[in-house]
């Protein structure tokens, strides 16, 4: 077994065709884990963290491990920190963060993925994970590692990631929803596709993709501002990360880019991913100026992404993070996704105990969080 640390972007470039098929191992949850979605964060989101991603080979060469990590540094509560943790997190918003390995390998893997991590202990202040699945054997391992290590350890912000469970088709999908909202699904679609003569398609070409990703980020924006917000997208590198995803997605997956046009203007669009068994819903935008607005094309873009997915063979279409009302009226099923906060320096240690009394204040004091204007609520279904 061989273990090395990649620490430039032109060698992750050289092994990424290696590490999209070790994430295909991963087929529910691999895609946020790909090189395809890493190498493009670290280029236009965070071109100024570090690559840390550390590389297990077997003995024929082969990759069998990798952590796709990434050091940073930031100020946080007065702390100057020195940050590892996963890369294709920040600002894009990255879920079920995890180390890639073969299947059979996984505890193996992360012990020594882990060990590495603390022979390296010098370069980070804070080992932060985030976006790890609740309950999963990483999570486990790390309280293990951190217990032995002697590292004060924290778990921050729960966050819900409602997803369905696909039926074999839409039909039977709808009957696993209530009889209102039900209607009001077929009763928007025929509002909009039939009455109003509304089309959708679906983005392909890269002049498609990128002509497609410009109207959702148009309609996100607008849609947002007449709410007092700025939306997520139009935040440094954002839309370039999108369209560098959208063009070269990993092996196996796609970019499934919905527009909705009236008469050739758009109306609305919606972004998924599909890789392996999943179907991710990522973003959306609507023209809240439209006078088709009070037949909810968000509603019908979200049921036309589901079916797309139903009909592709995917096993789950997931609405990944947040808990926004909207999403559970498509679905009552969720997972819980945690992060993971280790400090070992003095200052890491001293930020850990920090935290800690900062959640006390804000549990006696109640304090609430403002609005978070990442939330997108294009799926409302309303009658």
């Amino acid at each position: 077994m061989n273990i090395t640390v990649e620490t430039r972007l032109d060698r992750l470039a050289e092994i990424s065709n290696e590490w999209d098929a070790l994430a295909a191992t991963q087929p529910r949850d691999g895609f946020f884990r790909t090189a395809s979605w890493v190498i493009p964060w670290f280029r236009f989101v965070q071109p100024k963290g570090r690559p840390f991603v550390i590389v297990i080979r077997g003995g024929s060469g082969q990759l069998v491990g990798l952590a796709p990590l990434c050091l940073t540094t930031f100020v946080d509560l007065g702390f100057p920190l020195r940050v590892l943790g996963f890369a294709g997190r920040e600002v894009v918003s990255g879920d079920y963060l995890d180390f890639l390995s073969l299947p059979h390998m996984y505890s193996a893997n992360s012990a020594v993925l882990l060990d590495y991590v603390w022979s390296s202990r010098a370069e980070w202040d804070v080992l932060q994970l985030g976006e790890l699945l609740d309950g999963c054997e990483l999570q486990m391992r790390i309280s293990g590692w951190a217990s032995r290590n002697e590292l004060p350890e924290r778990q921050q912000e729960p966050r819900i990631c409602p997803y369905i469970e696909l039926p074999q088709t839409f039909d039977k999908y709808l009957e696993t929803l209530g009889s209102s909202v039900r209607y009001s699904i077929r009763r928007r679609k025929r509002d909009l596709l039939e009455k109003n003569g509304c089309l959708i398609s679906t983005c392909s070409s890269v002049d498609e993709i990128h002509s497609g990703l410009a109207i959702m980020t148009d309609l996100h924006v607008k849609r947002w501002r007449k709410e007092g917000h700025s939306g997520t997208l139009t935040r440094p590198g954002f839309q370039d990360f999108l369209k560098a995803v959208c063009v070269t997605p990993p092996q196996g997956g796609a970019c499934k880019l919905y527009v909705m046009r009236r008469e050739g203007f758009p109306v609305a669009a919606l972004l998924a991913f599909h890789f392996a068994d999943s179907a991710l819903y990522y973003q959306a935008g609507w023209d809240p100026d439209s006078p088709l607005t009070r037949f909810s094309p968000g509603t019908v873009m979200m049921a036309h992404a589901i079916e797309d997915a139903i009909i592709s063979g995917k096993r789950y279409y997931d609405f990944l993070r947040g808990d926004e009302a909207y999403k559970a009226q498509w679905t009552k099923s969720v997972r819980e996704t945690k992060t993971l906060v280790c400090g070992r320096s003095l200052i890491g240690r001293g930020y850990i105990k920090c935290a800690a009394l900062k959640d006390k204040a804000k549990h006696l004091f109640g304090k609430t969080q403002a609005p978070n204007s990442t939330d997108e609520s294009i799926g409302e279904v309303s009658n």
